[in-house]
């Protein structure tokens, strides 16, 4: 039971991923929808489902450090610990958990791919 509902979420995550990077393809000025099936090899979706469960003495430990996403597009959702941050005018702001919604990060390999071919 749980590796076809394991299954069935990265099918449709890979879905949605497919369908968002052919929104910004679009959006960013390439005409159609299928830009990235037509360039691309087929998908090479990684599922990856990390847990960092709350640290008791957190004053204590260092965290990840600063990094970009070198990924071409993830598709996180945040459990009730949070942790994500990002940086805005050069301060790290914390990004509240939203039990309702997904984040969308647009990737390093992503922001090539555009500099590359457009």
């Amino acid at each position: 039971m749980l590796v076809s509902t394991v299954k069935q979420f990265a099918t449709t995550v890979s879905e949605l991923a497919t369908k968002l990077a052919n929104i910004l393809a679009e959006k960013l000025g390439h005409e159609g929808v299928t830009f990235f099936e037509e360039n691309c090899l087929p998908s090479t979706c990684y599922l990856r489902m990390n847990r960092y469960p709350a640290c008791p003495k957190y004053s204590q430990v260092l965290g990840l450090m600063s990094h970009t996403d070198s990924d071409f597009l993830t598709i996180l959702y945040q459990d009730q610990v949070g942790g994500l941050q990002l940086v805005k005018d050069g301060k790290w702001i914390s990004v509240k958990p939203n039990p309702q919604a997904l984040i969308v990060n647009i990737g390093d390999l992503f922001q090539v791919t555009f500099l590359i071919l457009f």
